[in-house]
């Protein structure tokens, strides 16, 4: 079968979050079980051409939106065999700007709604010219709803495939913005017997299969857990076609063994390289060097949902039972100073960078006993499983992905420490297990261990993908 995989960023080319992660990685695991796969996603003006050896074919069209009449040019990479990859969708008007999908000061571009409908529309161009055999169409949120709808606009022979990343993010659009699609395609949207245009729901709606990127997140969307009334009810109806997939990491990239970022390796076999880690970790980051005291990591963006408030609210009684904090990340600014003056308050425990930084991000993942991830909801969630595959005992809630991904600890099983309901008392408890579980050396390593051994490969998830292609 030929599988075409759209999605609006892909890693290492472009990145805003979690969804070019998995388009980076999912279909170089599907590779070796399909006829081909190849990728597509808009050329953005922070891609290095050169750096990544993209190559401007022949391929090129024009696309009608509205009274415009819009350009398009097809770019490639090729891999080590001459293989086309990956195919990127070249129009200046649209994205050759620094950021994906936002200003530098954070909102939204004002044409998203119109950058988007132009790729989906480039897409649909490029099947129907022939310049992409396609036999199933993986489309990814809410940049590539409207795909869906427009293979059946167009009775193409083609299925598809809707994969929700994270349902907060829909996608709105006007009915103005519909009268500038081309038909039939504005018909069939506007004889919708919705008011709420949202490519994301449109996707469901008409996609053959829909996938979220775990069996929780999928299972939490269908029982209308942080979804509203209209918005259920449209998921309800495609529940047939419902599931969730577990995304994957690389586990090459995420590795203790092979980690260049980390000074020294390690193995579940031979720990003696994470306490050295720990150690670069407590002086680049200023606190002292005690490798005795439990080190509780955070990597995130700053914001409520992520728990921050019931952090924040009990970092200072953690702090007199001897715990360090070390937090990296960006995002509200009311969340920044608050761990900003925790720092200040408690210079010897307490850890903040703000902003991202790679090397620092492996680092935290090796070189701290735990990782704090109290999310009150998660689709999926990557950070607790780098932290698995390092020996990093996550505590989160238990929710969507995570509840999916970490098992509750017990003298005889378990890799984390889970908390329900979403409350800083449950929090407390969790975190306050942690430390004594940590104060058990024997049953700190074989928790460890435990935790190391999964398998978090995205060729395990490639091949429930590959189920849902053959089905």
């Amino acid at each position: 079968m030929n599988v075409l995989f759209v999605s609006a960023e892909v890693a290492p080319y472009s990145k805003a979050g979690g969804l070019a992660d998995v388009a980076g990685s999912l279909p170089q695991a599907l590779a070796p079980y399909v006829n081909a796969i190849q990728v597509l996603t808009p050329l953005y003006g922070q891609i290095d051409l050169v750096k990544h050896n993209i190559q401007k074919t022949s391929i090129q069209g024009k696309i009608s939106l509205g009274k415009e009449l819009i350009p398009y040019s097809l770019y490639q990479t090729l891999d080590a065999d001459g293989i086309t990859r990956i195919g990127f969708v070249r129009c200046d008007q649209f994205f050759a700007r620094d950021g994906i999908y936002t200003e530098s000061d954070g909102e939204g571009f004002a044409d998203n709604n119109l950058r988007y409908f132009f790729f989906q529309l480039v897409v649909l161009d490029l099947i129907s010219n022939g310049n992409m055999k396609t036999d199933i169409l993986h489309c990814n949120d809410h940049h590539t709803g409207l795909l869906p709808a427009m293979v059946k606009a167009m009775k193409l022979n083609i299925k598809t495939i809707f994969t929700i990343h994270n349902f907060l993010y829909h996608g709105h659009f006007s009915l103005q913005e519909v009268a500038l699609l081309p038909e039939p395609l504005g018909s069939l949207l506007t004889k919708t017997q919705w008011d709420n245009y949202s490519a994301l729901l449109e996707g469901i709606d008409h996609s053959d299969v829909v996938t979220t990127v775990s069996p929780g997140y999928a299972l939490e969307l269908l029982a209308g857990i942080n979804v509203d009334t209209s918005s259920h009810v449209r998921i309800q109806a495609a529940e047939s076609k419902f599931s969730g997939i577990v995304n994957g990491i690389d586990t090459e990239y995420w590795s203790p063994a092979l980690d260049h970022y980390i000074p020294f390796s390690f193995s579940a076999d031979e720990f003696e390289g994470k306490r050295k880690d720990k150690e670069e970790l407590l002086l680049k980051t200023g606190l002292p060097k005690d490798a005795e005291a439990p080190v509780i990591g955070s990597i995130s963006r700053l914001v409520e949902n992520k728990g921050f408030p019931m952090i924040v609210e009990l970092l200072d009684e953690f702090v007199a039972l001897g715990a360090r904090f070390i937090f990296l990340g960006s995002g509200s600014p009311e969340i920044s100073k608050q761990l900003k003056d925790a720092a200040n308050k408690h210079p010897r425990h307490i850890a903040f960078e703000d902003g991202f930084n790679e090397p620092l991000a492996h680092l935290i993942e090796a070189g701290c006993d735990m990782f704090l991830m109290p999310s009150r909801f998660e689709p999926c969630g990557l950070n607790q499983l780098y932290s698995l595959r390092y020996g990093t005992i996550p505590i989160v809630h238990h929710t969507g992905g995570l509840g999916d991904t970490v098992e509750a600890w017990s003298s005889t099983s378990g890799t984390g420490f889970l908390f329900e309901p979403y409350e800083t008392k449950e929090l407390r408890a969790a975190m306050q297990l942690a430390l004594k579980v940590y104060h058990s050396r024997d049953d700190w390593k074989t928790l460890m261990k435990r935790a190391m051994a999964k398998d978090f490969s995205w060729d395990q998830s490639a091949k429930q993908y590959l189920r849902l292609y053959n089905s």
